[in-house]
């Protein structure tokens, strides 16, 4: 058990230290370190427009969001234990050729991941808020509860997704159901939200009550789901082979707009891998829902910003994890036997971002009729457009095919938050200042189109990256 699991942590280092060296990654974590310490030492400022209570819930459910963004593991079950990364094979591929059961070998790899987002993630926050502590108003004891509790609220949303997930490669008829049943109720339960009724969260009710029984009921809510979800997990190689009907003239020819086929591989590739159209729903429906609770908080303290424009906002961030799943099984050694330029691929995956994002703007017209602020809603259409144009072209200038692996580059990953932070920061304000400042967004679709030819330039000099 250990040997494999210590052996797939070397592994997940290799695979991303080959990329971009053994410092820039290793440096991720430092610089995760030294925004968690800036940030705690502004502390005392958001204490004085927030509650401590109100900081407390924000970050638990941000932490919830976060193990939510990360938990889709049955989603990918066949894949990862085959090649996660376009042909690479990995340990996870030995069940297949070595006497170690499946579920023993998904275990092992389910329990990497976990250790890895924590010692990536967690652990340099949480040290980060460490050294701050002599200067904020923060005991030992409570850092070491809200240490755990942080913890625990990852986990209890990795879990909980990690469970919905293998429901989905069970049933996908069913799990899209119940996603939709949970959106509605979402979305006509958020008119009765309250502080009470979110201090519900077992972590969060652990850390201000301090008791056993909110331990027990977070352990539950992290144990339980993920024991179902490996004991059920979708790990079968079929004997028989999986026969698809020839798709790709037909479909090329209905996409013609886009010139060539390979936006019509993307998306029979979409459609024939484990997950499917999941993939984008996971990768948005659980972070909206969490979105819209913690807008409902932050809306509670500064009432004058308006919800829907800020949805909007974030919304635009968010549905920038399209393009990681369109990315994150391929390869450009797939394509080097064919007289194909990256460009070509990068505007495959672009267009075919562009249509997937009908999913975020129908949830966005939704939130519009459901929140009453339809005035809005051309707002926070030009809003959306421009902030997911703007973030996409700079994901594609730093990361090209890879910005799944290329993000954990410490200087990437900086650059990045440069890019976007006074981005985000203007739509904040100007939402609140006068919404009519928000229609200048097409100068930010203007900017992602220079960004993309730029990108495209730039990865076609580029030698591609290989672990």
């Amino acid at each position: 058990m250990f040997e494999i699991l210590n052996k797939m942590i070397k592994e997940e280092w290799r695979m991303h230290s080959t990329m971009f060296g053994n410092l820039m990654f290793a440096l991720f974590p430092v610089l995760l370190f030294a925004f968690a310490f800036a940030g705690s030492i502004f502390l005392p400022v958001f204490r004085a427009i927030m509650t401590p209570g109100q900081i407390v819930l924000i970050a638990h459910y941000m932490f919830v969001l976060f193990g939510m963004s990360i938990g889709g593991f049955g989603l990918f079950g066949r894949e990862a234990m085959n090649r996660r990364f376009g042909q690479a094979s990995l340990i996870a591929y030995s069940s297949r050729t070595l006497p170690v059961s499946e579920r023993k070998i998904f275990l092992n790899f389910f329990v990497k991941d976990v250790i890895y987002y924590l010692l990536m993630w967690i652990i340099p926050f949480m040290l980060g808020l460490a050294f701050a502590l002599p200067f904020i108003p923060v005991s030992i004891f409570s850092y070491l509860m809200i240490f755990l509790t942080l913890t625990l609220s990852f986990l209890i949303g990795l879990s909980i997704v990690f469970l919905l997930s293998t429901i989905y490669a069970h049933s996908s008829k069913g799990m899209i159901a119940i996603l939709v049943l949970l959106s509605i109720a979402g979305f006509l339960g958020a008119g009765y939200l309250s502080f009470d009724l979110l201090n519900y969260l077992p972590s969060l009710s652990l850390f201000l009550s301090q008791s056993l029984e909110w331990l027990a009921y977070s352990l539950i809510l992290i144990i339980v789901p993920s024991g179902l979800s490996l004991y059920f997990i979708k790990v079968d190689y079929p004997e028989t082979k999986r026969r698809f009907r020839n798709s790709l003239d037909s479909l090329s020819e209905r996409l013609s707009f886009a010139g060539n086929h390979f936006m019509a591989k993307d998306l029979l590739d979409l459609h024939r891998s484990e997950g499917g159209l999941g993939k984008i729903l996971f990768s948005l429906i659980f972070p909206v829902l969490l979105i819209w609770v913690i807008l409902f908080v932050f809306l509670e303290i500064i009432p004058l910003a308006n919800f829907l424009l800020m949805f909007s906002i974030l919304m635009g961030v968010v549905a920038s994890s399209i393009y990681d799943w369109l990315t994150e099984f391929d390869l450009f050694s797939s394509y080097l036997f064919l007289p194909v330029k990256v460009s070509s691929i990068l505007e495959s995956k672009l267009s075919t971002y562009v249509i997937m994002n009908f999913v975020p703007l129908v949830i966005l017209i939704l939130a519009g009729f459901l929140t009453g602020e339809t005035g809005y809603l051309v707002f926070a259409l030009v809003t959306f457009v421009s902030i997911s144009s703007y973030t996409v072209s700079v994901k594609v200038y730093l990361g090209g095919l890879y910005p799944n692996l290329l993000f954990y580059n410490a200087k990437i990953f900086l650059i990045f938050l440069v890019a976007m932070a006074p981005i985000l920061l203007a739509g904040i304000f100007s939402s609140i200042i006068n919404p009519f400042y928000l229609l200048a967004g097409p100068v930010l679709i203007a900017a992602s189109f220079f960004i993309v030819r730029r990108s495209y330039s730039k990865w076609d000099r580029s030698e591609q990256p290989t672990f």
